[in-house]
């Protein structure tokens, strides 16, 4: 009896297995897989309904059934509920609740930006002259990418305040930033036989601007999301850190088509009188971010837009919003042709083809200058174009709107 019941629980284990891995290979889990982490309680009773088989929805101690009216069940409340197959074994947990309607002025126009960084960025080392070919940085483990932010405690304001602070040789004990950590070293200067005078041996730079696309503008808070990717430092790579920066109106005077392997580029023009449309506070992977000074207007949809949830979005057709003439902002056809659900910010939500003869004709398609250029569906604010495809200049990536906005607001 005792080999019967082992044998019995064999059978049970074994046709379990086959269970969770024929469910794992299904089209139910491909469902699961594409659900978004936070859904409205309409979303949430639509699940339920969707669901078959061994897999069940879990509301804390009990289960959820289709005959349920949830919306109304739940109205005003929120909470988790739980993906769990026969009902004991949880696949993915879902936070719903009801959604407030975020409203945005899109963007598509170009802007100026400008930024000093915090301290100096290390873009070079070398020797400090032709006859000592030594490297005090280089010695002292300084690289380049490093941020230099403080000498014996004083803060470094920019690139000519290093240069005088290490020009009065002796060991100095340099404060740098690195991969987002903060070290210490000593560097000792040391003097130039050529013209007397204390070096380092590293180049440094304190500034830096370029053309940009406003992807949103928050109408309730003014906090903006611009490009949708970093701005870096051409000779390192390193994402630059904000000391203080702004971003100013901006013109268009040209563009250079791109093709498959070759990017084109949107050229456009800005000085030091342009003016300032608003404040640079933070410059990361997935963009430029700040407070406007007041609420652009986007002359296709001047009283602003709904800001699309991510599981709102589907494949098929949108429109990208973007400035390539003198025409200003205009709206260009485009579809998404490919979406990647998402449990954490990145920079690669969708992927977009253009399909406007016209921008295909002016620009080949996706060029430097258009990232973050905002992508509409349905009457909403969806994303933003970050990166183009090398080898197809029509296809691009883009980052869901909805990130940026909580980066924006400063809740991720």
């Amino acid at each position: 009896m005792k080999r019967l019941w082992q044998n019995l629980a064999k059978c049970i284990g074994l046709a379990l297995c086959v269970t969770l891995v024929c469910f794992n290979s299904g089209e139910q889990m491909s469902y699961v897989r594409g659900l978004s982490n936070s859904v409205s309680t309409d979303q949430l009773e639509n699940i339920c309904r969707s669901l078959s088989g061994p897999l069940s929805l879990s509301m804390g101690d009990r289960d959820a059934y289709v005959s349920e009216n949830l919306s109304e069940t739940l109205s005003g409340k929120s909470g988790s509920a739980s993906i769990r197959l026969f009902g004991t074994i949880p696949i993915k947990t879902i936070e719903y609740g009801e959604r407030q309607d975020i409203t945005v002025m899109p963007g598509g126009m170009p802007i100026g930006v400008s930024i000093y960084t915090d301290g100096a960025l290390v873009v070079g080392l070398g020797s400090i002259s032709e006859t000592a070919q030594i490297c005090p940085a280089a010695s002292a483990g300084i690289r380049a990418g490093d941020a230099i932010t403080a000498v014996n405690g004083e803060t470094v304001r920019d690139s000519l305040h290093l240069s005088e602070l290490c020009s009065k040789g002796g060991e100095l004990m340099v404060t740098i930033r690195r991969d987002g950590q903060q070290l210490t070293v000593a560097l000792t200067p040391v003097k130039d036989p050529e013209n007397d005078t204390y070096r380092a041996g590293m180049w440094v730079r304190d500034s830096t601007s370029g053309i940009g696309t406003l992807s949103f503008c928050n109408m309730s808070s003014l906090r903006y999301g611009a490009l949708g990717h970093p701005i870096t430092d051409i000779d390192t790579g390193a994402i630059i850190d904000v000391g203080s920066g702004s971003i100013v109106e901006s013109s268009i005077i040209g563009v250079s088509a791109g093709s498959n392997g070759i990017p084109g580029e949107v050229i456009g023009s800005f000085s030091t009188a342009s003016r300032q449309l608003g404040s640079i506070e933070l410059n990361c992977e997935y963009g430029l971010y700040g407070e406007m000074d007041e609420i652009p207007v986007n002359p296709i949809y001047p009283n602003g837009v709904k800001l699309a949830y991510p599981d709102e979005v589907h494949t098929g057709k949108a429109e990208i919003l973007s400035t390539v003439d003198d025409r200003g902002v205009c709206a260009y056809e485009c579809e998404i042709i490919k979406l990647y659900p998402q449990k954490e910010m990145s920079g690669k939500g969708m992927v977009i083809r253009i399909t406007d003869r016209e921008l295909i004709a002016k620009t080949g398609g996706i060029v430097k200058g258009m990232s973050g250029s905002p992508v509409m569906q349905d009457g909403k604010l969806i994303g933003a174009v970050t990166h183009v495809f090398v080898n197809d200049a029509k296809c691009g990536y883009c980052i869901y709107s909805w990130w940026m906005n909580r980066v924006s607001e400063k809740k991720l």
